[in-house]
């Protein structure tokens, strides 16, 4: 299978990430690319690899079991960590990277990502951090600095020869997991021949008399049939997705629900049900993650056959519409603040509304032409933020393959012409459908949206757009600054 090219950059990663699948599935695609990674699934894993051994990069997922992702970085910032954490989250708001940066993240993606750019980002935050410290390897109380080429066990010193550091250090990178004998013998001594695996194991028992003395406790294990690790494996390590899916459910999501049941009625209740079909969106995102990741790996692959490559494609881009359809879900059901002004910048709108479709932006699937002027203004209200969010849900639901969307607005006398209009961006296949299919069952509710802040909206026969006219404030100066 053919990789991202990030071998250049050798470094061991701890996944802190709860969702046993996916942390499986991330840990050997970053180990195809050349990482030494470690898996912890909750909070007190992550801390007892920590004390066990010195990682180079931390990938942290924010919704991160029962513990908050942010609470958990900012506990280890405090505790003087200073090793470099980036940060995964479904949360794709300003205000949320703003936060995990200023707690101490140095780096946030946001899901879904792809696979090649979180390798990319981990490579470039190896690079970045040249703290020292960071470079030194350890397992336990035994150390290595590749800089200075010295090993310690405590406060004890060990000589090493230089193919003995070299088969130590490979050890270490890989703390904790077991290396094959071959693996030893191709990356110490170069060759790959079979015959030669007693050479492992020779330089192997000298490393065993100088680090593992009586009095010690034992750090190098020999794992019959495969070869040989150093440390103990982590506790979390061969849990089963079986064992995972069978413990109490769990909500990833970063809301509080109330304790005891609540009537489903009235402010409170609107508010309860909001919370928890956010949480089911947010959960549905999850496996749908992790399915994206895999395509994409797979789709790596070189000998892969093209009709089956055609195939992945097809299939990454159901799973884009499918993830961006999730987040509008969980859009449209999120708590917004209202605002005191009655009118807001259209531009500081439709720039909120479409980062929640990142992913299709970022695939291909919808291509964005932009056309309205940045200081047009129109209502404030919630509801035209849920309609704007329904209409782009269900324009990219829709439709099954890639999209030209363009966004036009200009007003006139106190008026706000929007309009909507999308069409296929390649040649094959069928042409979009039309607003009325799009929208046929939901024009009612629409139009009664739109009514209640005082604006409306028109659907042209056969055509593959919307119109909306809305209010907007007469502006007492007239501008042309267009944002393409």
């Amino acid at each position: 299978m053919s990789t991202p090219s990030t071998r250049t950059i050798a470094g061991s990663i701890l996944l802190a990430d709860d969702d046993a699948q996916l942390a499986t599935f991330l840990s050997k695609s970053l180990e195809t690319a050349g990482y030494s990674v470690q898996t912890a699934l909750d909070e007190q894993s992550v801390l007892e690899e920590l004390k066990r051994q010195n990682y180079q990069l931390i990938i942290l997922d924010l919704n991160f079991g029962q513990t908050d992702g942010l609470a958990l970085l900012e506990r280890l910032r405090t505790g003087g960590l200073e090793t470099p954490v980036m940060v995964l989250s479904a949360r794709n708001r300003i205000n949320d990277r703003v936060e995990s940066l200023n707690v101490g993240a140095d780096d946030y993606v946001t899901k879904p990502f792809s696979f090649q750019e979180l390798a990319a980002r981990a490579n470039a935050l190896l690079r970045r951090k040249t703290d020292p410290a960071l470079s030194i390897l350890r397992v336990e109380d035994l150390e290595l600095d590749p800089a200075t080429r010295k090993a310690h066990r405590g406060a004890r010193e060990i000589k090493l020869s230089p193919k003995e550091f070299d088969l130590l250090a490979l050890l270490l990178r890989r703390g904790g997991n077991t290396v094959s004998r071959q693996e030893l013998l191709r990356e110490c001594w170069g060759h790959d021949l079979e015959g030669d695996s007693n050479l492992v194991d020779v330089y192997v028992n000298y490393l065993r008399k100088k680090i593992d003395f009586p009095e010690d406790e034992k750090l190098i294990y020999t794992i019959r049939g495969e070869g040989y690790r150093l440390g103990k494996g982590p506790n979390n390590q061969k849990l089963s997705s079986a064992n995972h899916q069978a413990e109490p459910a769990r909500s990833l999501s970063s809301h509080s629900y109330p304790s005891a049941p609540a009537e489903l009625a009235g402010p409170s209740g609107n508010a309860a049900l909001r919370a928890m079909v956010h949480s089911v969106a947010h959960d549905l995102a999850q496996p749908l993650t992790s399915l994206r990741c895999f395509l994409e790996v797979l789709s790596l692959d070189k000998n892969l056959p093209e009709v089956h490559a055609n195939d992945l494609r097809v299939i990454e881009q159901q799973a884009d519409r499918a993830i961006a359809l999730t987040k509008g879900i969980s859009a449209l059901v999120r708590d917004a603040e209202s605002l005191e002004e009655p009118w807001i910048p259209l531009d500081e709108v439709l720039n909120d509304i479409l980062n929640d479709f990142n992913v299709l932006l970022n695939s291909g699937m919808l291509t964005l032409e932009r056309h309205w002027d940045s200081a047009l203004q129109v209502s404030s209200s919630l509801i035209l933020r849920q309609v704007l969010l329904l209409l782009l849900s269900k324009v990219a639901g829709r439709n099954t393959r890639p999209l030209l969307l363009a966004i036009t607005a200009a007003s006139n006398d106190g008026k706000c012409n929007l309009r909507f209009s999308w069409q296929t961006s390649d040649s094959a296949g069928p042409q979009s459908p039309d607003g009325l299919t799009v929208l046929a069952k939901d024009l009612p509710t629409l139009e009664q949206m739109v009514g209640a802040i005082g604006g409306e909206i028109a659907i042209p026969e056969h055509e593959p757009e919307v119109l909306l006219t809305l209010p907007c404030p007469v502006p007492s100066a007239s501008r042309t600054d267009l944002v393409h």
